[in-house]
């Protein structure tokens, strides 16, 4: 099923995120806890597609954005595991790929006000869950238009929340860097790159094994 157009006028419902309530990441440790993907490549072109980004405001202008999930291990397979197959009949991840990867958590100073994209949010909005959130990756482009149309539509939003298609008893998150601001977040890194963090890398091994997953 492909991904619809988004029909406009959209009337999405507002989640809250709670202060305090920390979202966690996996990413290049290269960057810092609070770092906002830029939404473009070095060469200034736009990034590679994922499901809600890259997008742009009003003015042509693209918008940074950050992932994140409510838990680590919905951290680790929207990363680390997003593109194992589900029905491959051998699952393997070479963690070597994600040797610079490390884990942070990131504490929200203030309430986030995030478009509810749950069952709910989307019974609201009249797409099905087929469509925008487990969707395939060819689908990226037309996920990321409604993003862009949630985000021109409602102005008072920090972001986007949904249950994980990878981790699906988890949120996930993803916050617009032109109204989340690097001061309204506290960062702090757990541990090192995953080179050299057994702890993250026990974490690792633990989900690939619940899932079924060879990771080396």
């Amino acid at each position: 099923m492909s991904c619809r157009a988004p029909a406009l006028p959209l009337d999405p419902l507002i989640d809250r995120w709670p202060a305090g309530k920390v979202i966690h990441r996996i990413h290049d440790t290269r960057f810092e806890p609070v770092h906002f993907h830029p939404g473009s490549d070095t060469s200034g072109q736009p990034c590679k597609p994922s499901r809600f980004a890259p997008i742009r405001d009003r003015l042509e202008h693209l918008v940074p954005h950050l992932y994140g999930g409510a838990t680590l291990d919905c951290a680790l397979f929207e990363t680390v595991f997003h593109d194992v197959p589900v029905d491959a009949p051998s699952k393997f991840v070479d963690l070597d790929t994600f040797a610079r990867h490390g884990h942070s958590q990131l504490i929200p100073q203030r309430e986030l006000r995030l478009i509810d994209l749950t069952s709910v949010g989307l019974h609201r909005l009249q797409v099905p869950k087929e469509e925008l959130i487990t969707s395939p990756a060819r689908d990226y482009r037309a996920t990321a238009r409604w993003a862009e149309a949630l985000h021109h539509c409602c102005p008072e939003a920090d972001g986007l929340v949904w249950m994980s298609r990878q981790h699906d008893r988890d949120l996930a998150v993803l916050l617009f860097g032109d109204r989340v601001s690097p001061d309204d977040l506290i960062g702090s890194r757990i541990g090192g790159p995953l080179s050299r963090n057994l702890a993250l890398r026990d974490s690792v091994l633990a989900a690939a094994l619940k899932a079924g997953i060879e990771a080396n």
